[in-house]
């Protein structure tokens, strides 16, 4: 006989909800990493600014217009990283809330897991219960076999 779990189709089930959600919460970690990095090229570019300008105050020539430019950019590129850094506490949140989901997930197939062993261990001490019984059975059945109708054994005649 062969052991037969009844919640496997439950099991099988609650796998591929705990791989989804394993999917889903990379998915969710990826557009976090990638917003910081954005954020980290955007202070990048307001580096590379800020050398320029500085290139351009130490040349000496009258550059009050690409300065200008450099500063409105800066401060432009302060908006946009203050927005991306929203965003990217927004995609945290989206985050933190899929790992609850994982986890979750991830608890509910280990409770079937474990329950699918616990059977199979019972099921293996049934086996071998119902394997010893039969042995049993025969060892009696020879036993008797070897004796004559008053008990005795054939051979002590």
């Amino acid at each position: 006989m062969r052991f037969h779990f009844r919640l496997d189709t439950l099991l099988r089930s609650r796998k591929v909800e705990r791989d989804n959600a394993q999917r889903a919460y990379s998915d969710a970690q990826n557009a976090v990493q990638v917003q910081l990095t954005l954020i980290k090229q955007m202070y990048e570019e307001i580096d590379r600014a800020r050398l320029v300008a500085e290139q351009h105050e130490a040349s000496g020539k009258a550059v009050a217009g690409p300065l200008v430019q450099i500063d409105e950019f800066i401060e432009g590129q302060k908006i946009r990283i203050k927005r991306a850094r929203e965003k990217a506490r927004e995609l945290m949140v989206i985050a933190e809330e899929k790992h609850e989901i994982l986890i979750k997930k991830m608890q509910e197939h280990k409770v079937l897991e474990r329950l699918k062993e616990k059977k199979q261990i019972e099921f293996k001490k049934e086996q071998n219960k119902r394997l010893n019984a039969k042995i049993d059975d025969i060892v009696t059945m020879r036993a008797a076999q070897n004796r004559d109708p008053q008990g005795r054994r054939r051979g002590d005649l």
